[in-house]
Order: structure tokens, then sequence, then C-alpha cells
């Protein structure tokens, strides 16, 4: 078959080329994940803290509630003293006992502490503290760390030892009563580590980041997916545009060539007539040089109107003859270099949709190609037989094959290895075949490459 090259031209105008699909890839990529990992960052802190505070609100509702009930709101007005009452230190001692509770101190308004689990502590005030001085105005203070072990840096949390996991620190605002309005009469401090909250901030957190990032990557997907669908259009469109330039001007050239033909081809198919009937060379000589003139004549004409859409196509051909007729034409050749072409025709042939001087240009130029594309003692074998509504030929030759980056290229006009070759051949016959309603597909390795032509079968 007809081996094919890029012209060079093309390698330079690609690499000219705006690399659209690669910059959107890799922008795009960068853009949404960092608005992904900013989501997710953003939904983790929001539901961190929501739950964080509704935990913390449960807690100082059930602190507030056992307040109410066991009465001992008074106590908080003694000051240090409140921690020697029973009731209040038998109070909070259940409070400190609670699970995952690892200290329990009690502040008055003053913030001295009026209880704690840690008994060196009651009667102090331990300093500055921002969280305990917003608890003391009435603020539901939260806050989750992770435990270090590293030197405390708040008073109240010495000898804690280093528990893993993290920590929740509550400061819980306690009024006179639960009813509104009332006075706020002092907090209370609770230093945990809530497993079962760490755990549902873990999971709850990793459930976000997952679905943030798989939102993010299944977008990434699509969009890219549009853009490269709607880049190959854009490339296709281009191809196509370039194409029918191409073909544009070869119908140009074409037309100027058959106005410059047409003359010489008049004169000669007059020789012959005269030549017959003064008998200066035997009739059947001038019959058929006035019959190749026609054909050319013929072929001349139909090739100027290749542009026309297909529904302009009228007519049918016996694909069976036309291929007979080729295979008569092309033996000699094939025979005077040593190689061998074969036709195979699958039982009776219908016939197909188009001109036969179309269908006749296709075979022809299909198997000149198979011939240059051969060394001595390969096959070309051509065949055709009925698939449903249309006819398939192929043509199959044992040469080298076309490489696969040049596969693409091969029935674009001007592309062509040859040294005389234009580079029109496979283009004509791929517009011809489109304007036939037919397609034409190649298939090639080394040893093996195969034309498939499909042609529908006329109708009626």
């Amino acid at each position: 078959m007809n081996t094919v090259h890029p012209t060079p031209a093309a390698p330079a105008h690609r690499a000219q080329g705006f690399p659209l699909l690669h910059w959107f890839s890799a922008v795009s990529f960068v853009a949404v994940a960092v608005v992904s990992v900013a989501l997710a960052l953003v939904l983790a802190r929001f539901v961190e803290g929501q739950m964080l505070r509704h935990d913390g609100e449960l807690s100082r509702q059930f602190v507030q509630g056992i307040v109410d009930t066991q009465g001992v709101t008074r106590y908080f007005r003694e000051g240090d003293a409140a921690g020697r009452h029973d009731t209040f230190a038998e109070f909070f001692g259940h409070i400190a006992s609670m699970p995952d509770v690892l200290r329990a101190n009690v502040y008055g308004m003053d913030g001295t502490v009026l209880w704690s689990s840690d008994e060196s502590l009651v009667g102090r005030k331990l300093g500055e503290n921002d969280e305990l001085e917003r608890a003391l105005k009435g603020e539901l203070v939260i806050e989750r760390g992770e435990v270090t072990g590293r030197t405390p840096t708040k008073a109240e949390h010495r000898a804690l030892g280093t528990p893993a996991g993290h920590f929740v620190e509550n400061y819980l605002p306690v009024y006179e009563s639960a009813a509104p309005p009332a006075d706020q009469i002092g907090v209370v401090e609770l230093y945990r580590e809530p497993h079962g909250l760490n755990a549902t901030l873990r999971s709850g957190t990793l459930l976000v980041w997952a679905s943030a990032l798989v939102s993010g990557l299944v977008l990434y997907l699509s969009t890219l997916g549009l853009v490269r669908k709607a880049s190959r259009l854009m490339r296709e469109q281009h191809d196509a545009l370039v194409e029918n330039e191409a073909l544009a001007l070869v119908g140009e050239i074409a037309a100027s060539v058959a106005h410059s033909i047409r003359n010489p081809l008049a004169s000669i198919r007059s020789g012959a007539e005269l030549q017959k009937e003064l008998g200066q060379v035997p009739p059947e000589t001038a019959q058929e040089t006035m019959e190749h003139v026609d054909r050319i004549e013929h072929l001349v004409r139909t090739l100027l109107t290749y542009t026309k859409d297909p529904s302009d196509v009228h007519g049918s051909a016996d694909v069976a003859q036309t291929l007979k007729l080729a295979r008569e034409r092309f033996e000699p050749v094939f025979s005077a270099q040593g190689k061998q072409l074969e036709l195979r025709l699958a039982g009776p042939l219908p016939p197909v949709h188009g001109e036969s001087v179309l269908i006749t240009q296709v075979v022809n130029s299909l198997i000149a190609n198979a011939l240059e594309a051969t060394a001595r003692g390969d096959t070309v074998v051509v065949s055709a037989e009925r698939h449903g509504p249309a006819v398939q030929m192929e043509v199959a030759d044992t040469g080298p094959g076309i490489e696969p980056e040049r596969l693409a290229d091969v029935f674009k006009p001007f592309h062509t290895t040859k040294a005389h070759g234009l580079g029109m051949g496979l283009a004509l016959v791929r517009r011809t075949l489109e304007r036939l309603g037919g397609a034409i597909e190649l298939q090639s390795r080394p040893g093996l490459t195969r034309a498939i032509v499909r042609l529908p079968v006329a109708e009626g």
C-alpha cells in the first residue's frame, strides 16, 4: 500500500500550536485539588466545631441540672470554704469520676478554685487563663487538642500524666437556676479524653475528606472528559478545514488541467475518426483509441464534480465486473514485476450505489498503491462480498505495512513519501467514497495491509 509520511510542515505547525489540553489538565487539576482540600478543611472544621459545641452544651445542661437537683447553688458563694462541705465535694466528686474525665475544677466568680479533683489546687487562683475569663462572662468555651506530654501551659493541667489521643476541655458556666434569667454563680471545668467522641470526630473528618476528594476527582474527570471531547472536535474540524482547502485547491487545478486536456483529446478523437474513415489504420485500433479518449473525457468530467453532495450521485455500478476489469488491466504489470494479483468474489454481488467510473477509480487507486508497496514475490488479494445493506471490498497486500503513527495521515491531501507523487490518491478515494455514501478503513501491520471499502447497495 501507499506508505505516507507527514509533510515537514505538519510537525512544525503542531509544535507552534498552544497545548490547550495539557495546560487545562494541569491547571484544572491544581485548581480542583486546591478547592477540594480547602473545602475539606472548612467542612471538617465546621463538623468538628458543631459536634464539640453540641457535646459541650449537653455537658453544661447535665452539670446545671445536677446543681439544681442537689441544691449546691449556695456553696458557690462561700468561696474556698465551699470545698470543705461534704455535699459539695461529694457532688463534684461524682462528676470527676465520670468516664473519660481526667480532671474537674470548680471556679467561683472571682476565678478561685472552689473544688478540684486535685486537692492541691483548691483555694488557689491559677493565673492568666483566657478560656476561664470568657467562661466567667457566660460563654461556653470548648478547646480540643492533642495530648503530647510536653510541659503544660496551664497550671490546672499539671500532674495529668501523658494520656494518648486528643483531649477536650470544657468550661461550663453555672447559674443559680436553669430557668432564665438567672445570675451566673461559677464555672465548672471538665478536662476529658472522650474516646467515643474522638472516634466519631475521626470518622466524620475522614468522611468529609473522602467526600471532598471523590467529588473533586469526579468533577476533574468529567470536566477533563468534556474538554478532551471539545479538543478532539476542534482538531477534527481543523483537519477537515485543511483537507477541504486542499481539495478545493485540487479541484481548481483539476478544472484548469481539464480545460487544457479536452482540446487535445478532441483532436485525438477527431484524428482517430478521420483515420478510420480513410482506412489508414485498422478500424479496431481507431475504435479503441476513440473509446480510451471517451473514457478519459468521462473521467475528467466526473472528477470535476466529486465535490457535490451524495444526493447528486445517480446510477449504479457492477462491482464484480469492475474488479474483473481491474484484474485484466493490472495482471500484466504484476507479472512483469514478479508479483501476484488474486481476485476472490464471494457469490453474486448486487450493484452498488454510484457511477461506474468512480468505483473504477477507487479500485484502480487502491490496487496501484498495493502494487507500489509490495516487492517481488509478494501477493495482492482483491476480494468482495455482501455485508447486509452494503458490499465490502478489500485490497490486501503482504508488503512491509504502514507504521501506526502514520495511519492517521494517510488520507490527508499532499501527504506522501513518493518521489513523484502528490499524495492525493487516498484522499480522493475517501472523498469519492464519502460522496457515494460509503467509507474506507485502513489496517496495517508488518506483512499485511488491508484497505476495506464499504459501499451501499443500490436501491431498486
